[in-house]
Order: structure tokens, then sequence, then C-alpha cells
């Protein structure tokens, strides 16, 4: 047994339907699909020995993230990489990530967000139907709810972040909420707000490498 077991796996039972759900861009973990300005990311995520000692599961054993990323929102430092002109954001670039949890349980292992594979891989597929499962039904329902800008600002002005559900905009409020939130406004229409949010990015100090100024942060988006 080893990872290419599980990365075939993926490619022959996960990546058909994913393709059917319009995902078009494909590494050996990763998946992404465009939806307008919104890419959507799926990510198996895979472990190394130490930190799979650390965990106590096999380095087999996998996660799913899942990212939105929206490519009218520009980043702050990453470079985002692209593939056939198409930007292939990684899922921890993404400003909105999430992940999902599996549906059985294995007495290997109480923590539900991993799917813990044998070390002979007897209960390979058996993990990676359930993964598809969940692919399939919260993943995509996941993507759907960060579609729009309006969904977005919902999220960034009254919601907490969620570590079992929607995280990576930081606490409300916080340097990085104001951050994104000028770029929806600005995206929605409303300069006036953008621009307070702007200035409190600003204030925080925390994107000085990006913008200075109000005006600055503004011509980064045009």
């Amino acid at each position: 047994m080893d990872s290419k077991v599980v990365n075939r796996y993926i490619r022959e039972l996960i990546r058909p339907e994913l393709k059917a759900k319009g995902f078009s861009q494909f590494t050996t973990r990763n998946s992404w699909r465009y939806r307008g300005d919104v890419v959507d990311v799926v990510n198996f995520q895979s472990f190394n020995s130490y930190n799979a000692d650390v965990m106590g599961v096999t380095t087999y054993s996998f996660g799913i993230n899942l990212g939105s990323f929206h490519v009218d929102i520009p980043t702050e430092h990453d470079t985002i990489k692209s593939k056939a002109d198409l930007p292939c954001p990684e899922e921890f670039q993404c400003p909105f990530r999430g992940g999902l949890q599996r549906t059985f349980e294995q007495s290997e292992l109480e923590r539900k967000d991993i799917w813990f594979v044998k070390p002979d891989g007897s209960n390979i597929e058996e993990c990676i139907l359930d993964a598809k499962e969940q692919i399939l039904n919260r993943g995509l329902v996941w993507f759907e709810s960060l579609e729009t800008k309006e969904a977005i600002r919902d999220i960034l002005i009254n919601k907490p972040e969620s570590m079992d559900e929607l995280w990576g905009f930081g606490r409300n409020p916080s340097p990085r909420r104001s951050y994104l939130l000028g770029y929806v406004e600005l995206k929605l229409g409303n300069e006036s707000m953008a621009r307070t949010h702007f200035q409190n990015a600003i204030n925080s100090g925390c994107f000085s490498s990006a913008f200075n100024t109000v005006d600055e942060a503004i011509a980064r988006a045009l």
C-alpha cells in the first residue's frame, strides 16, 4: 500500500464525478471549477510521516479541504499559479476555506475530518466512496453558499469563523475582514463603504506591502 493507490482511486472514482459537476482543471490531489469570477477548489490533503505519527494516522489517510477564490478580490501577497491561462489557487490561498467530515465511525480515529486508510489499504474504497458523497452533497452546497458578493458580505459582517465549516477571513471584526469587505463593497458599487473598510485595513498596519492609501487599494481592483 502507498499513496499512489489513493491517488488512483481519487482519479478513477472522484474525478469523473467532479468533471460532471463542471470541474475542469486537475492535479493529483486538487480540482478546480470556474464559475464567472469564482474559483471552487477541492483538495485531498495528504500527510507526511511526521504529521501522520503525531495524529495517529497512516500516510495514506486523507482529509478534504474546500476553498472559494474570487478572482476580482486582489490577493495580498501570494502568487497564484495558473494552468491554460486559468488561475489555480491552492486551497490555503483562498479567503474562504472549509472542510468535510466522514459519515461513518472508525475505531482507529475519533476525529471525523480525516478518513483513516488502514495500513493494508483494505478500507480504501469505503473511504473514497464516502468522501465522494460528502463532496457531491455537502461540498457543492458549501460552494453555492459563497457564490455571490451579497452572500459574502453577509458572512463577513455577521458570521463568526467556524473551524468545522467556514474559516479563513478572521474574527469579527478583524483587519482581514476589513480588507475583504473593502473589495466586496467596491464590486457591489458601494464605494463609500469600501473606503471605510479600506481605511480600517490600513489603520491595522497589516497590509502595508499591498497598499498604504485608500486610493491605492481601489486601484488594485481596477
